[in-house]
């Protein structure tokens, strides 16, 4: 589906295929074929599992649940469980991506970004496969998602 989408929008992108992008190191391989930061993408829920939040960080900033909820003014939110990943987004944990966003499951799921992330020209997102990564324009990818994000300030600081 999300190729289909990149192709019937006219939307450029660049694709590779590394071994999974889960951790930091795996990170940093994908940063250097494209030349540009990966981020990681987090789906998260309240208590209830009733509302979600599909979260664009930097992916070596810590994320801080608690700092997260305050930004936003919400109460504590937690990790969503893979099933629900599966059932929301169509992506299991270390595939989450912006593009599940397009399935009809996620119309209700806040879209939001850390604001320096939303600044860059391009950003690398995987496809919702954890082993497939693109490099696409953000604005693209808002025109394509058809959503704008909420934007705010992660203030942890890059790990190298």
């Amino acid at each position: 589906m999300i190729y289909q989408e990149l192709e019937n929008g006219g939307i450029e992108y660049t694709r590779i295929e590394s071994d999974p992008g889960i951790s930091m190191d795996d990170c940093l391989n994908i940063d250097r074929a494209f030349g540009i930061d990966t981020v990681k993408t987090i789906l998260l829920t309240n208590r209830q599992k009733n509302k979600f939040w599909l979260y664009v960080t930097h992916a070596r900033k810590a994320f801080i649940t608690k700092e997260f909820g305050a930004s936003l003014q919400i109460p504590r939110v937690s990790f969503a469980e893979e099933e629900l990943m599966m059932k929301i987004l169509g992506t299991a944990h270390g595939a989450a991506t912006p593009f599940g966003l397009l399935k009809e499951e996620a119309r209700d799921v806040i879209f939001v970004m850390d604001r320096d992330v939303a600044s860059r020209e391009k950003i690398v997102i995987t496809d919702g496969d954890p082993c497939g990564f693109i490099a696409i324009k953000i604005t693209d990818l808002f025109k394509l998602i058809d959503r704008k994000p909420i934007l705010i300030e992660n203030p942890a600081s890059i790990n190298e």
